[in-house]
């Protein structure tokens, strides 16, 4: 593998696992809320956080 493969296999990898963490976020996040563990305001917060994350892997 060359270092350019290499170099665009690593991003392709890091940009996936943004996307999978920022989906767990967000489930965790619908969790707390339901649980009352967290209020609407911190659920919005991380909402917009996790919506702009995926957005940007996706692209």
């Amino acid at each position: 593998m060359t270092a350019a493969a290499t170099l665009k296999a690593l991003e392709a990898n890091r940009i996936f696992t943004d996307l999978k963490d920022a989906e767990a976020r967000l489930a965790q996040a619908a969790r707390d809320l339901k649980a009352g563990a967290i209020d609407m305001a911190t659920y919005q917060t991380e909402t917009d956080v996790c919506t702009k994350i995926i957005r940007a892997c996706q692209q």
